[in-house]
């Protein structure tokens, strides 16, 4: 089983509980069953909203009344009644197709019958090896392993950068399912605390940045192909070798860099995907630390 498929199964066995014989139960279900309670919720912040607005009202009948009050909660409790079937259309159908898109455009410029064949031009794109001691022309061989076995040092250099490379891809793609698997949840909380007054941009970033989640691996592919294309279009011989670890390394930095890329798309977001997620992380630490340099400064 390759990365790919690893990923798909993970995503079926979070989202859908499909883990063989075990009566584990997936996202799926988690959010079918504290999606009465969001009900909950948000029905009270819809009560004492009307009801402060109603209070005021009849305190001051001088005042404005505004006639759309209901809209907003009307419209909340149908966001939660369709929750599931509302971010499958909006959000995940939307960028399935942007990463079918990409997935066929890397496989047309890349001469790929098919998806396994287009990952395996990108391991090779950065890994330059033969098997043999000779090209297929009869010319001596110029695999790295043909140069790098005269230094054993250079050759665990070469295959720590290159399995520290195929972690990184792991990484990104697994850090992108947990996270679509957060966003998924706190949608159910984003939908009732949007109706609290000044709290209106909570939904906002979390749609955004649930975006920028699932743009991930559409960006990954377009990495993906950039590299093979790099690798099939230089010489042979000692540079195109130096070349497949120059390749590893920037691939190591490109990788980590595929938030940023996807927060370019989006309007809002941060490394983590969303400033909503960044800031439960960072706000606590932020506030010690000024605190601390308050008294610091006292002194």
């Amino acid at each position: 089983m390759d990365l790919i498929d690893a990923i798909e199964t993970f995503q079926r066995a979070v989202f859908s509980g499909e883990l063989g014989a075990s009566n584990l139960l997936g996202l799926n279900d988690y959010v079918d069953y504290i999606i009465g309670y969001a009900y909950g919720l948000a029905s009270i912040i819809m009560v004492v909203l009307v009801g402060s607005k109603v209070i005021v009202y009849f305190v001051n009948p001088s005042g404005n009344m505004d006639p759309y009050i209901l809209v907003k909660p009307i419209l909340i409790l149908i966001g939660l009644a369709l929750y599931q079937p509302l971010v499958e259309n909006l959000l995940v159908r939307p960028t399935n197709i942007i990463g079918d898109i990409t997935t066929e455009a890397g496989m047309f410029v890349t001469s790929s019958g098919n998806i396994n064949a287009f990952e395996d031009s990108y391991n090779s794109s950065i890994t330059n090896i033969q098997d043999t001691s000779t090209n297929p022309d009869g010319s001596s061989g110029d695999g790295i392993y043909d140069i790098l076995q005269v230094n054993p040092i250079l050759e665990i250099i070469h295959l720590l950068i290159y399995f520290i490379a195929s972690v990184v891809a792991g990484y990104v793609m697994l850090r992108q399912l947990i996270y679509k698997g957060i966003y998924f949840v706190l949608g159910v909380f984003a939908l009732p605390l949007a109706l609290i007054p000044g709290n209106q941009e909570v939904l906002k970033k979390w749609f955004f940045g649930f975006l920028s989640v699932l743009l991930w691996l559409p960006i990954l592919t377009i990495l993906k192909t950039i590299l093979i294309l790099i690798h099939n279009n230089t010489g042979s011989g000692f540079t195109q070798i130096l070349l497949s670890v120059c390749l590893q390394v920037v691939m190591i930095i490109a990788v980590l860099r595929v938030p940023k890329y996807a927060n370019i798309l989006v309007s809002a977001g941060s490394d983590s995907g969303s400033r909503l997620t960044a800031g439960f992380i960072t706000a606590p630490i932020r506030e010690a630390y000024y605190q601390r340099a308050g008294r610091n400064y006292r002194r």
